[in-house]
C-alpha cells in the first residue's frame, strides 16, 4: 500500500515526520522521551501539594473541640428541643474554591440509639474584609444561606461519634467572601440526638469541621495548566522552519499542505489540539478574580467541565477512528469495498458517534453536578450516596466497558496485520493504545475529575494527555523536503514496504468525505 495514499488531493502526495524519522534511533529516541516525560509527570505528581485542607471548626470563643450546644428553649419536652451553635470561618480567598461543613454528634450517655431524627436550621452571612469584625464576630454582611433540612444522625454500633452529615456548604457559588458567619440551629426531633436527665435541660454534644481546596494545590494546578498551555500552543504554532520544518508547529507545517488534502488523522489531530487548548482551561485565573462577578465565575466552572468532557469523549473516538481505519485500509487495499460493506461502515458511523456521546453526556452531567451540586462532599471517593451518583456512575462504566471491548477487538484486528504496518506508524499504534488505556483509567478512579483525589493523579493523567497529543501532533504533521513538489510526485511508491498505519492517514478516500470520512472504519 502506497505510504502516501493518506493524502488524494490533487497535488502531490505528502509526507509525515513519522516518514522521515523512520529509523530505528529516530523511534527509539521518541519513546524514551516519552518514557522518560511520564517519569517526570510521576515525579511531579507525586511532589505536588494536598489537593483538600480539612480542619476543626471552631466556635466563637476559639473552641475546636466537642462542646455542649447551646439550649434555646429550657424546659423543653421531649422531640421540641432547640440547640444552636455559632461558627465564624475567616481569612477566606477565591483560591480555597468551595467551603463544605459538616457534623458530628456524640451518642448520648447510657443510650444505644443507631439514628436519630434532626432538623437542622442554618444561616450564614457572609462579609468583606471591610465589613467584618475582629474575629469574624460582628456582622454587617450579606445573607448567604438560610435553609432548614431534616436529615438522620447515625452512629455505627460501637462508635460514639456519628457519622458526619452536611450543615453548609458554597457550591454552587464560588467563595466570595473573606469572613462566614454560620448560625446552627438542631431540633432534636426523635429526642434520641441529646441527653436527656430527670430534673435537669437536655445536653447535646457535637463538633464541626470543614473542607476547602488547600490554596497552594490551586495555584499549582494554575501555573501547570499555564505551563501546558504555552506547551500546546508551540505544538501547534511554532515559526521554527529551519531543519526541513522538525520544530515547526502543527499548524504552520499543515499550512503548506491544501486543507482538501489534510488527511483523516491530520484532521483529528488538528481538532485534538484545539480542544488541547480549552482543556489546559486558558480562563482558570479568572475564576478568582477579584472583579469577576460570582455568576462568571460559575459559567467558568462550567465551561472548564465541558472541555474536559469534551475532549475525553473525542480522543476515545479518535481511538476507534484510528484502529478502524487500519483494519479497513489494509482489507479494501487487495478486496475493494463492497456494498455490504459501505452498509456496516455506515452503521458503524452512527455507533461511533452514540457511543462518544454518551460519554460526553455522562460526563459532563456528572462532573457538574458532582462540583456545583453536591452537598455531600467534594471528594470524588467520597460523593454523598443520597444523591444520583450512583446511577450515573454506573452508566458512565458501562459505556467505558463498551468502549474497552471494541477497542480491545479493533487492536486485536490490527495486530493480526501488523506485518503490513510501517514501523514508525507502529511505534504511534502503541502511543495511542498506551493513551487509551490511561483515558479510561483516569475517567474510572476520577483523575480527570476537576478536583481529583491527589496532586499525582491529576498531573500524571492530565500531564499524559497533553504529552501524547504533542507527540501525535508531531508525527503526523506534514515534513516539509527540499523538493517537495514535482519531483517527489514522480517517485514510485507501489511498491514501498509496509503502509498499513500510515493509511489512517485517511486511506483510499479523499478527506473531503464530511462525517463518513472522519469516522469511517470498519468496526
Amino acid at each position: 500500500m502506497d505510504l502516501n495514499g493518506a493524502f488524494e488531493g490533487s497535488g502531490p502526495p505528502s509526507k509525515t515526520r513519522i516518514d522521515v524519522f523512520n529509523s530505528k534511533r529516530s523511534l527509539t529516541a521518541l519513546f524514551i522521551a516519552y518514557i522518560l516525560a511520564f517519569a517526570l509527570l510521576c515525579g511531579l505528581g507525586s511532589t505536588g501539594p494536598e489537593v483538600f485542607n480539612r480542619v476543626a471548626a471552631k466556635s466563637k470563643d476559639g473552641d475546636s473541640s466537642a462542646k455542649y450546644w447551646t439550649l434555646l428553649n429550657p424546659g423543653c419536652e421531649v422531640g421540641d428541643c432547640k440547640f444552636s451553635y455559632d461558627i465564624p470561618i475567616i481569612h477566606m480567598i477565591p483560591e480555597m474554591q468551595l467551603i463544605y461543613m459538616k457534623v458530628q454528634v456524640q451518642r448520648p450517655t447510657g443510650t444505644a440509639a443507631l439514628s436519630a431524627g434532626v432538623l437542622t436550621t442554618t444561616s450564614v452571612i457572609g462579609c468583606d474584609r471591610e465589613h467584618c469584625g475582629p474575629g469574624g464576630l460582628n456582622f454587617d454582611g450579606e445573607q448567604v444561606r438560610d435553609e432548614s433540612d431534616s436529615t438522620s444522625v447515625e452512629w455505627d454500633a460501637e462508635e460514639t461519634w456519628s457519622k458526619n452529615f452536611s450543615l453548609f456548604t458554597t457550591d454552587p457559588d464560588p467563595i466570595t467572601y473573606n469572613q462566614y458567619n454560620v448560625s446552627v440551629v438542631l431540633t432534636d426531633t426523635s429526642g434520641k440526638a441529646a441527653y436527656y436527665s430527670e430534673g435537669g435541660d437536655p445536653k447535646l454534644a457535637a463538633k464541626a469541621d470543614m473542607v476547602f481546596v488547600n490554596p497552594d494545590f490551586t495555584w499549582w494546578v494554575m501555573g501547570w495548566k499555564i505551563v501546558f498551555l504555552v506547551g500546546t500552543v508551540i505544538v501547534m504554532f511554532s515559526p521554527i522552519t529551519k531543519f526541513n520544518g522538525a520544530f515547526a508547529g502543527f499548524f504552520v507545517q499543515q499550512s503548506n499542505v491544501k486543507l482538501k488534502d489534510w488527511s483523516l488523522i491530520q484532521t483529528w489531530i488538528g481538532a485534538l489540539l484545539v480542544l488541547l487548548l480549552f482543556f489546559n482551561d486558558p480562563f482558570f485565573p479568572l475564576q478568582f478574580g477579584d472583579g469577576v462577578s460570582p455568576g462568571v465565575k460559575q459559567f467558568l466552572v462550567m465551561q472548564s467541565i465541558v472541555f474536559v468532557a469534551l475532549f475525553v469523549s473525542m480522543m476515545l473516538c479518535f481511538m476507534l477512528v484510528s484502529t478502524g481505519t487500519i483494519i479497513r485500509s489494509n482489507k479494501d487495499q487487495f478486496m475493494g469495498e463492497s456494498a455490504a460493506s459501505h452498509k456496516l461502515r455506515s452503521n458503524t458511523i452512527i455507533a461511533k458517534v452514540g457511543l462518544c456521546s454518551l460519554i460526553f453526556a455522562f460526563l459532563f452531567f456528572y462532573y457538574v453536578i458532582a462540583r456545583m451540586y453536591n452537598t455531600g462532599s467534594p471528594q470524588y471517593n467520597d460523593f454523598s450516596e443520597e444523591q444520583a451518583y450512583m446511577s450515573f456512575e454506573i452508566i458512565l462504566i458501562l459505556c467505558m466497558v463498551v468502549f474497552s471491548l471494541w477497542y480491545i477487538v479493533s487492536v486485536c484486528r490490527c495486530i493480526m496485520n501488523v506485518q503490513m504496518i510501517e514501523r514508525g506508524y507502529l511505534a504511534l499504534l502503541v502511543i495511542t493504545v498506551i493513551l487509551a488505556i490511561l483515558m479510561v483509567v483516569g475517567v474510572s478512579i476520577g483523575a480527570l475529575f476537576v478536583l481529583p483525589q491527589t496532586s499525582f493523579k491529576w498531573m500524571f493523567f492530565y500531564g499524559s494527555c497533553n504529552v501524547t497529543v504533542w507527540v501525535l501532533g508531531w508525527a503526523f504533521a506534514h515534513a516539509a523536503e527540499e523538493d517537495d513538489a514535482e519531483s517527489s510526485w514522480a517517485m514510485d511508491s507501489v511498491g514501498k514496504e509496509g503502509a498499513g498505519y500510515s493509511s489512517l492517514l485517511g486511506g483510499e478516500e479523499p478527506l473531503g468525505g464530511g462525517a463518513e470520512g472522519l469516522l469511517s472504519a470498519d468496526i
